[in-house]
């Protein structure tokens, strides 16, 4: 009987020691598992994509429609300079849209400086003969239209101020107005050049003062002064490359008139986005 208490003590010992030693391990690895839980990345929630649309209204500006123009060249240099430059104040803006009509409607021309003048002998549909010349001209207006697209070139080259480039436009376009035969009606007669095209800024010019820098830099052109050799440059690159047409030129021949009454005015301006040009 001792022998068998003897021998019960060790093994309840023992069953309690590996009973202890399971539950510790139990233990050990439930804390492991709640650390490897606490420790183990979380899934990130991908966020979603927000799309936001913003309805802005078309920027607006006051200005004339490039419906008054015949043709393509006087419409794009219109939104050249005043949809894309925003060259949008007055008067420049009208005085400009003005100039632009006159070069649009004129069918003035200049004599080709390489061509040969031949007579001829006419015969008209009342079967009576007038005497009339032959020879090639160039069209004034493509010729001012390739002239201010290279004075634009020149500004995009170089730095100059929003007002000098304004200025420079005008004036340029005022330069040639003695071209267009159909405006020789607005000043006196056996005017020399100089004389004709300060009579013309006047009557397109009615909107500045007599001090503007618009007539001096007229003025200055008429000198040749070094700080507009640009300009005569810019006019003779364009006549250089000009195309030749064939004329006749008719003994008594008529000019219609361009007049100034039917150009747009600053009250026929309306209110068109940006888009439409």
């Amino acid at each position: 009987m001792l022998l068998i208490s003897i021998l019960i003590i060790p093994l309840i010992a023992y069953v309690i020691f590996v009973s202890i030693g399971n539950k510790k391990r139990e233990h050990i690895e439930e804390e492991k598992k709640e650390i490897e839980e606490e420790v183990k990345p979380k899934e990130i929630e991908k966020s979603k994509e927000i799309m936001l649309y913003f309805q802005t209204d078309s920027i607006k500006i006051s200005a004339y429609s490039s419906y008054a123009f015949r043709g393509f060249k006087a419409s794009n240099f219109y939104k050249k300079i005043v949809a894309n430059r925003l060259f949008i104040d007055e008067p420049f803006h009208t005085t400009f849209f003005q100039l632009l009509q006159i070069y649009d409607q004129t069918e003035s021309w200049v004599k080709s400086f390489k061509t040969k003048e031949i007579k001829l002998k006419i015969r008209m549909k009342n079967g009576k003969f007038a005497e009339g010349t032959s020879f090639k001209v160039y069209s004034v207006s493509k010729i001012i239209f390739d002239f201010l697209g290279n004075i634009l070139e020149y500004f995009d080259n170089r730095r100059y101020s929003k007002n000098d480039q304004k200025n420079v436009i005008l004036t340029a376009l005022i330069w040639k107005l003695d071209l267009v035969i159909e405006l020789k009606y607005l000043c006196q007669k056996n005017l020399n050049n100089i004389d004709q095209r300060e009579c013309l800024a006047k009557k397109l010019l009615i909107h500045y003062e007599k001090n503007h820098e618009v007539f001096q830099i007229l003025h200055m052109l008429e000198v040749k002064h070094e700080n507009l050799l640009f300009v005569f440059e810019s006019y003779n690159k364009a006549l250089k490359w000009q195309r030749e047409y064939p004329y006749v030129q008719k003994e008594g021949e008529q000019y219609s008139a361009i007049r100034l009454e039917d150009l747009a005015s600053i009250n026929s301006k309306k209110l068109i986005s940006l888009d439409a040009f």
